[in-house]
């Protein structure tokens, strides 16, 4: 009896280990609300730009100036700036760079989300999505941490009150009026290499150990 209270202990013990691991695994559509910028904010929002900008010249470039300067304004705030509203909530992190960085762009209509795996391409800081350039917008997210696979939305249209923008983003996976098709996501700041099947491994080892450590107690 007591060897197998022992086993059960080891046993919880293994799998507790793996899946805190991948406990950070992303497993829903990351969402754009801006509200007040606040915990109102959806969780791994860092802000929006209504409409996207293009404040330097390739994607990577462009993506990381308009994380940046997100990342200069005050938290949470909002501002103009040449025409375009930004929007900040309370998450914040370090100057975005183009080292390193993962680009997409070509996206076709569909009614699925955009998936992104991380274990392909490896953990980054920030994840930077435009939709339809300078007629919809574009979401940051600070998404340091996270692993597996994130999806975002395929359309998306900014959010209008009494004729302005509130810097929320309006997220849909099927074409509906006033929605624009996403054109191009961005991976800034490389955190970490991709996975590589390192959480199954990490399983396999641990039940692995547990059946030598079984064995040793049998023999005892």
């Amino acid at each position: 009896m007591k060897m197998k209270s022992v086993m059960k202990w080891l046993a919880a013990s293994a799998v507790f280990s793996v899946l805190c691991f991948a406990a950070n695994r992303a497993d829903a559509v990351l969402e754009m609300t801006y509200n007040d910028g606040t915990h109102h904010s959806s969780q791994y929002l860092l802000g929006t730009v209504v409409p996207g900008q293009k404040l330097a010249p390739g994607q990577a470039e462009r993506d990381a100036a308009m994380t940046n300067l997100l990342l200069g304004m005050s938290s949470p705030s909002q501002m103009l700036s040449n025409g375009a509203l930004y929007s900040r909530t309370l998450l914040g992190g370090p100057a975005a760079t183009t080292t390193g960085a993962v680009i997409m762009n070509g996206f076709s209509g569909g009614t699925d989300p955009i998936s992104i795996n991380l274990s392909h391409y490896g953990t980054f800081q920030y994840l930077v999505a435009a939709y339809d350039g300078k007629n919809g917008g574009v979401a940051v997210w600070n998404i340091s941490g996270l692993t597996g696979t994130i999806q975002i939305y395929r359309y998306a249209k900014p959010e209008m009150a009494n004729g302005h923008p509130t810097g929320n983003l309006l997220g849909s996976n099927t074409m509906q009026q006033g929605y624009f098709l996403i054109t191009s996501w961005t991976l800034l700041n490389p955190t970490g290499v991709p996975d590589g099947g390192t959480t199954v491994m990490l399983l396999g080892t641990a039940l692995g150990v547990l059946a030598v450590v079984r064995r040793c107690l049998l023999r005892s």
